[in-house]
């Protein structure tokens, strides 16, 4: 999840006077979105220039994305650019909502176009970042960022974004300093906070970690991320209450998220409370159908409570949408052997195996599998696990 500040400006000033000024006004600043159509729409039905009625039809657009009104948002940005193609805004806002439906190519092309009207321009330089960030070409977003912050290098929402760009790259160091330079830039902007907070928990630095989300809560006492980021902080240093109380509230900021959701299954099951993670579990795959690891880790939850068919079929289904999830061969194999299946067990901690060879539980448990068909080198596979952890059948 990428938790970063808006460089976005979207809408442009239109060079009106007299009385058209206050409709100017409205479809160049107002906040409410139904306001911008109806002054935009004035606009574009008076005698206007092709300029001033393309920067209306792009403000309109815009307008009309935030009511969900996307077909209507294309039309307005398609159209602002045949009646000027030279209108930036009109490209990056066509840009971003190709970008937001998933065609990258489409969006990028927009971006190019965007940057060659107004090839130093922080803001189109950032959007294509972003483009090639989401495509997972951090280090080309890195390019881009690096150019838009030698034009504006007081753009604290530059580096937030290049410091995530880093830490996808695990240049961390450099991405701590980026993350260091935002909150001087603008030590009021709570998604730097977030963002350092998110590096030092990765980093194990768990108590400025929270510091950091401290920060940002006291800032902005409605953001989902920070509570949801200290949780992670807690959770780590194993204050699961602690973590519940604030993952619970990421989830009453944000309902509809079905990671925060599937994060509160997780720490539920952790706390044995089964009945509740497993209504979680259900809830975010309602939300997000194709969450392997939702899956994986509701087949987790079935395997404690020993019902193995449905944690089979969790695995199975987790497998199919994503064969590389961690510990899910493992996972699957252990339950496989507690149902006396010993050759689908081996097949599966085999493979797990083959990840890591030092992974005791797989190593324990295909040895007892192994046991089970008579093969003579299971008792070598069960000294091996336990020299690497003596408690392992415990």
């Amino acid at each position: 999840m990428r938790f970063c500040a808006s460089l976005t400006v979207l809408v442009s000033g239109l060079l009106l006077a007299g009385p058209a000024a206050a409709q100017r006004a409205q479809c160049d600043g107002s906040l409410d979105p139904q306001r911008v159509v109806t002054a935009c729409t004035a606009i574009i039905n008076g005698q206007s220039s092709s300029a001033n009625a393309s920067l209306a039809l792009s403000n309109r657009g815009v307008a009309y994305e935030k009511l969900g009104q996307l077909d209507r948002a294309m039309a307005d940005f398609n159209e602002a650019i045949r009646r000027d193609s030279n209108n930036p805004h009109a490209w990056a806002n066509r840009g971003k909502l190709y970008l937001d439906h998933g065609d990258f190519e489409r969006a990028l092309a927009d971006y190019d176009r965007d940057i060659q009207i107004h090839p130093n321009n922080p803001f189109a330089l950032g959007h294509r970042a972003d483009a090639y960030f989401i495509h997972g070409d951090p280090a080309r977003a890195i390019k881009d960022y690096d150019q838009a912050i030698r034009i504006d290098s007081k753009n604290f929402a530059l580096y937030i974004r290049r410091g995530e760009a880093f830490r996808a790259t695990g240049d961390d160091d450099r991405a701590g300093q980026d993350f260091d330079r935002a909150i001087a830039l603008n030590a009021k902007s709570p998604l730097a906070y977030v963002n350092r907070g998110l590096l030092r928990t990765d980093k194990q630095d768990y108590d400025r970690a929270i510091e950091d989300f401290n920060s940002a809560i006291k800032l902005d006492p409605k953001s989902s991320f920070a509570f949801g980021g200290r949780a992670g902080a807690y959770e780590s240093e194993g204050e699961n209450v602690r973590a519940l109380s604030d993952i619970d509230e990421a989830v009453s900021l944000e309902p509809g998220s079905a990671a925060f959701i599937a994060r509160r299954a997780n720490l539920y099951r952790k706390a044995g409370r089964m009945d509740r993670a497993l209504a979680d579990y259900d809830a975010a795959l309602k939300l997000e159908p194709n969450n392997a690891a939702a899956y994986a880790n509701r087949g987790n939850a079935y395997a404690q409570q020993e019902n193995y068919a449905r944690a089979i079929a969790d695995y199975d289904q987790a497998m199919k949408l994503d064969p590389k999830l961690s510990g899910l061969f493992a996972n699957r194999g252990l339950v496989h052997e507690k149902m006396g299946e010993h050759g689908p067990a081996i097949e599966d901690l085999d493979k797990a195996i083959a990840r890591n060879a030092n992974d005791a539980v797989a190593l324990y448990y295909r040895g007892l599998a192994k046991r089970g068909m008579s093969d003579a080198s299971a008792d070598a596979d069960i000294a091996r696990a336990r020299q690497l952890d003596p408690n392992v059948d415990k």
